[in-house]
């Protein structure tokens, strides 16, 4: 009986856990470059039940043990390009990525900044800033580098950039070029707050510059988020039904220990 409990207590864990990821994906629904989370339930091992016979134990069937939520992996479909008309907004094309001749998949860019620490991460918002002291920043104060892995220093909001993010100052120096970096595996990035991203992969497979040149990025424009939000409320209601069905069976476990120990106890 109690194995019963302990499987539906899962479900209502995991779809618990569902509900708080389509969740944040509601909430950054309007976030700049934002990736919606994907996750699947899982079911634990099933146990072989067999009967108690000394001779030769007889198969009954498969018992579940419960499911759990994987982690949440962040789909990196292109959102919508939306055109602001802002300088220090850009867009970036994965469309403009050479297709894969076997798998026919693109790879995706990215954005690279640095951190207060001093560490490289990476960032689909391409809605930037700029700092006090002149530098093209993201909105929480991580500075955007460049092809050098250098901040990019662009003066004041004036300034201009071609497809390939070459930044020419108001005055008419040039500021540098943007770190466009492109990954075969986005599967490596980890989320880590503020619409930044990590790789946790190997080293040498880190996400590296791209293509001289080539025409990847798109000043004035930015990447909207992902998230559908129709399926997303879709999914809440899902999710809720799911909590609310293993909540009942929880409830009838419930009526029927009492019944064992109020009723059955006293015969």
């Amino acid at each position: 009986m109690f194995r019963g409990l302990y499987t539906a207590t899962s479900g209502m864990m995991s779809q618990n856990r569902y509900q708080q990821v389509l969740t944040n994906n509601l909430a950054n629904a309007s976030t700049p470059g934002f990736k919606t989370d994907d996750s699947a339930v899982r079911s634990f091992p099933d146990q072989l039940i067999k009967a108690q016979n000394a001779n030769q134990p007889a198969p009954i069937g498969h018992l579940s043990t419960g499911v759990y939520l994987q982690e949440a992996i962040p789909s990196f479909l292109q959102g919508p390009i939306r055109e602001t008309g802002n300088a220090t907004d850009f867009a970036l094309l994965d469309e403009k990525l050479t297709a894969d001749p076997e798998t026919g998949e693109r790879g995706h860019l990215l954005f690279a900044v640095e951190t207060a620490d001093g560490d490289v991460r990476y960032t689909r918002n391409g809605q930037f800033t700029v700092d006090a002291q002149g530098f093209l920043a993201t909105s929480f104060g991580q500075r955007v580098l460049g092809d050098d892995l250098q901040p990019l220093q662009v003066g004041g909001s004036e300034f201009s950039a071609d497809d390939s993010g070459a930044i020419t100052r108001e005055d008419g120096s040039v500021a540098g070029n943007l770190w466009i970096g492109v990954t075969e595996d986005a599967g490596q990035l980890v989320k880590q707050g503020h619409n930044l991203l990590a790789w946790e992969g190997d080293p040498d497979e880190a996400p590296a510059l791209a293509a001289d040149g080539e025409r990847y990025t798109q000043q004035g424009f930015i990447e909207q988020s992902n998230v559908d939000l129709t399926r997303t409320m879709t999914d809440m209601m899902t999710a809720y039904r799911g909590f609310e069905s293993n909540q009942k069976v929880i409830q009838a476990y419930d009526r029927s220990m009492e019944k064992a120990v109020n009723e059955i106890g006293r015969v």
